[in-house]
């Protein structure tokens, strides 16, 4: 598929892995013990970073349902529900992510919520589960949308 629109799920997908590249940087670089705003830097650019990249995957995915004329889900859980049914096949569509991958992008949706909601009570010790999932999207997803792209158009 040549289609133009490509251009920008492409460019939502780098944008993805480089925020979650970088959180996993930044958290590997801080120390849970560091205070002050050396602290405060720390965990508020490790959120951000956390909540850019997976607010562009979303966008990424969003896009590949539009290609399809593909509503996006619209329930007020609407967040999960587009990891659940990008993960599966819909009218012929062949599942987009890896059941793998749609794992680690729930853990990184849960963790978006944490960081919009609750980071007055970030914890370094509880944010590393989600780091590591972070990296798996960085690694993982560049090939998965081109192992996609490939099967909807050989």
């Amino acid at each position: 598929m040549s289609d133009a629109r490509w251009l920008e799920i492409e460019a939502s997908i780098a944008s993805a892995v480089r925020h979650f590249a970088a959180a996993a940087e930044i958290f590997d670089t801080c120390r849970s013990d560091t205070e002050g705003l050396q602290a405060y830097l720390a965990e508020m650019g490790f959120m951000h970073a956390m909540q850019a990249a997976h607010t562009s995957f979303e966008a990424a995915l969003i896009g590949i349902l539009n290609l399809f004329g593909e509503e996006p889900p619209s329930r007020a859980q609407w967040h999960a529900d587009l990891i659940r049914r990008v993960s599966r096949v819909v009218n012929g569509r062949p599942p987009i992510l890896s059941d793998a991958l749609a794992g680690a992008a729930n853990e990184t949706r849960q963790f978006r919520h944490v960081a919009a909601r609750a980071y007055d009570d970030f914890d370094w010790q509880r944010a590393a589960r989600t780091v590591g999932y972070a990296r798996q999207l960085a690694a993982d997803l560049p090939e998965a949308i081109s192992r996609f792209r490939r099967a909807i158009d050989p």
